[in-house]
């Protein structure tokens, strides 16, 4: 920290502290995160330093020690994998979202991590920058999970209401609660909770997919403690929705009276283990789909008898899971939501197959409508020369066939068809391919798969999102 480092030149060097200050300030070797940290202090390295393995970690330590409030934002992109919604976000900080006199408000926040290069913005979406940190980021997946969170979150407000723990006309998604963002806020008349005529509240946040330590469930407390100093605060009965914690995260909570909503004991073990398992393929879909290609068929048969809502809502992810089963039977490696970065911008793909003589990069659509030119455009005239610069730029692959393959369950508009058949006929540099629902049916019946022709043919093509 500054604070140290003008120390350091006060004790060695004898400067008074504030030529020290300004000593530091000055030189342009210093390198500095600034406004994070209370009174005023940076965060000093020099520019070596950033490829050292451990500088993210010092980095985020230096917040926990002196700039808290702003650690969190960190801590929740790291325990969600480097990606994570805005929405999301202000739930697992506690930081207040409506602005205090004494709060710089929460969007500023984020524009100063962005500002500095710490975090990307990307949609709706906050991304650890990769020049911070190296962790692997996959928007549709992570947005596959989050649907999974919504699911569960709704699946808890039925359950708060049918038993009478929330009023049955309340029940809010990301609402406000003591100026914090919660997952879930409801009305509660509880005997408990009432405060003479004045209801109390239940409110909840969820955590799944990922260990859960005890820095992880801070927030949560944080953010209670502090509405718990308010004058004439309500009453509260406090969830935390979780799959899995550590012994020490579980001894934490039950010490600070929060009510923790295991999602086997709240909804059932049966729909636990569904909603486990299709987390944890997310989380590890290349490696899943060689080591076990067909448990994504049995998990989207739970689905649509458990949960038939989550499972549609999630279609298009599942659809990269059917290309990528397709693929893996013969190819040696396999790898789904792969993203890039180049002088443009970042650029994703859903399955890139590795055989021996080629490189097939396959984007996938399970929508309801075909897929029209503007979309396909985008297609040709980014992703595609995105990715075979970088094919090229490997050296194992610079070798290989290049194949470029579009996946549509609903298939193409005409103008879209009459592009592709122009590229598949007059590209000499790499190989273009489509497929349309039909097509997928085909490659099931090739592969001697009963089981994904009856998926492909049940749930992809007949019951069209």
């Amino acid at each position: 920290m500054s604070g140290e480092l003008g120390a350091i030149l006060v004790s060695q060097y004898g400067l008074i502290a504030n030529t020290a200050s300004k000593t530091i300030i000055r030189d342009k070797s210093i390198k500095r995160i600034t406004g994070f940290y209370k009174s005023g202090q940076h965060f000093c390295f020099l520019e070596e330093h950033k490829d050292n393995v451990d500088f993210f970690d010092l980095f985020q330590e230096s917040l926990f020690n002196n700039g808290k409030k702003y650690w969190y934002v960190l801590n929740a992109l790291k325990m969600c994998g480097g990606i994570i919604s805005r929405r999301y976000l202000e739930c697992y900080t506690n930081y207040p979202i409506i602005p205090l006199k004494s709060h710089i408000p929460f969007n500023e926040i984020l524009q100063r991590f962005v500002a500095q290069g710490i975090l990307l913005f990307n949609e709706d979406c906050y991304l650890l920058s990769p020049k911070y940190e190296k962790s692997f980021t996959n928007y549709a997946h992570y947005s596959a999970i989050e649907c999974i969170k919504d699911t569960i979150l709704d699946n808890f407000k039925s359950l708060s209401k049918n038993i009478g723990l929330i009023s049955y006309k309340t029940g809010e998604f990301f609402a406000e609660h003591g100026k914090f963002r919660f997952g879930f806020k409801g009305v509660s008349y509880v005997s408990g909770l009432m405060q003479g005529n004045k209801n109390g509240f239940v409110v909840a946040d969820i955590l799944i997919g990922h260990p859960i330590y005890e820095n992880d469930v801070k927030f949560f407390i944080d953010k209670l403690e502090t509405i718990g100093k308010f004058e004439k605060s309500s009453k509260l009965i406090p969830f935390l929705i979780v799959d899995n914690l550590d012994k020490n995260a579980l001894k934490f909570l039950k010490n600070k009276g929060i009510v923790i909503g295991f999602i086997d004991e709240l909804f059932g073990e049966k729909y636990a283990k569904t909603i486990i398992e299709l987390v944890n393929l997310l989380n590890n879909a290349g490696a899943s789909l060689k080591q076990t290609p067909e448990k994504y068929l049995d998990l989207i048969k739970q689905l649509k008898k458990y949960n038939e809502g989550l499972a549609n809502n999630i279609k298009g992810t599942l659809f990269e899971f059917v290309v990528g089963h397709i693929h893996s039977t013969k190819c040696q490696s396999l790898d789904l939501g792969k993203e890039i970065v180049d002088d443009n911008g970042k650029h994703e793909t859903d399955v890139v197959s590795v055989y021996a003589d080629k490189i097939v990069i396959s984007e996938c659509k399970a929508t309801k409508g075909q897929i029209g030119i503007d979309i396909i455009d985008i297609w040709i005239q980014e992703k595609i020369p995105a990715f075979f610069n970088y094919i090229k730029s490997i050296e194992p692959y610079k070798e290989k066939n290049i194949v470029f393959e579009y996946w549509s369950i609903s298939g193409f508009t005409d103008e879209a068809l009459e592009r592709l058949n122009h590229l598949k006929n007059t590209s000499k540099r790499y190989k273009v391919e489509y497929f349309v629902g039909n097509d997928v049916k085909e490659k099931a019946i090739e592969m001697k798969n009963k089981k994904l022709k009856e998926v492909v043919n049940d749930f992809f093509l007949n019951n069209k999102v």
